[in-house]
């Protein structure tokens, strides 16, 4: 074998490798994102928030413009479902905000997981996909692992739980239109307009969502601005150089995360039952990803 040819299978492997690294950086980004916006909605406005964290998610794309190419962002053949997918985007923060100021970071990250569950199911209904036998025990055992984590019927269980269910559903809904347009549409242009319609969608609550900011708020708000738009970034990479069978389930390191942050920052211990719930229900989306019918 030449030594080029030797060098096309490193180079593979290195980019996959790569890749996956990129994905788990990508999830400690979100955390991040998250534990921000946590500490930020104590004292402020749930929507207000999501306004903010598109606002500077969109200003950082405009300022990279000049060096990522104005076009790769502008263009769009599917402005409709760029909307759609700006309105999943606002539930999905809003909802896991409102999770986040009840519940610790591992319990909300653990039931969220579903996601992917969901965007099966919803892929079915919508895009005609149909799951096989295997991919619905998957599901099945999946929601199975979500209710250990939620434990409903624990002690102070309340209408609070609703909110990383909703989350899980915007989120998958926000899956399945992506996924609808992927195939037609440039990477860095689904970024800015899903960034873009957001804001205006959380726009239009401003007037009775406006919250007053001191201007170190401000500033945790823009870092958060900054990590949201880095996940992103890391996760168009990370699929360019791995295929979504070693990426995706690189997502669940986020329970690493949350684990870590919420135990530092807030003084939070993750519960037998989380821990449980959440192995079961990676688990299943493991399974779910590396399914091919």
């Amino acid at each position: 074998m030449s030594e080029a040819g030797a060098e096309a299978p490193r180079r593979g492997r290195r980019d996959i490798v790569i890749g996956a690294l990129l994905m788990v950086v990508a999830t400690f980004c979100f955390v991040s994102l998250d534990s921000i916006l946590k500490a930020l909605a104590a004292r402020h406005d749930v929507l207000f928030l999501a306004w903010g964290r598109n606002l500077f998610q969109v200003v950082y794309l405009i300022a990279a413009m000049p060096f990522l190419g104005a076009r790769r962002m502008l263009v769009t053949r599917h402005p409709f479902i760029q909307l759609c997918r700006g309105a999943a985007l606002v539930g999905t923060t809003v909802f896991i905000v409102l999770a986040l100021k009840t519940m610790p970071l591992a319990q909300t990250y653990a039931i969220t997981f579903s996601a992917p569950l969901i965007a099966t199911i919803l892929a079915m209904i919508f895009l005609k996909e149909q799951p096989s036998l295997r991919r619905w025990a998957c599901i099945l055992a999946g929601f199975a692992g979500v209710m250990v984590a939620l434990q409903p019927t624990a002690p102070g269980a309340g209408g609070f739980l609703v909110f990383p269910l909703a989350m899980a559903l915007a989120n998958a809904g926000y899956h399945v239109l992506t996924r609808a347009i992927a195939g037609d549409e440039a990477p860095l242009a689904m970024l800015f307009h899903v960034g873009f319609f957001a804001l205006l969608i959380t726009s239009l609550a401003l007037p009775w969502s406006w919250s007053l900011m001191a201007p170190w708020e401000w500033g945790l708000l823009a870092v958060g601005g900054a990590f949201g738009t880095l996940a992103h970034l890391l996760l168009i990479e990370a699929f360019r150089r791995a295929p979504t069978a070693v990426i995706s389930p690189m997502i669940y390191s986020q329970i690493i995360a949350a684990c870590l942050i919420g135990y530092l920052v807030f003084g939070e211990v993750p519960t037998l039952a989380t821990l449980l719930g959440a192995a079961i229900v990676i688990a299943s989306g493991v399974a779910l990803i590396r399914s091919r019918g």
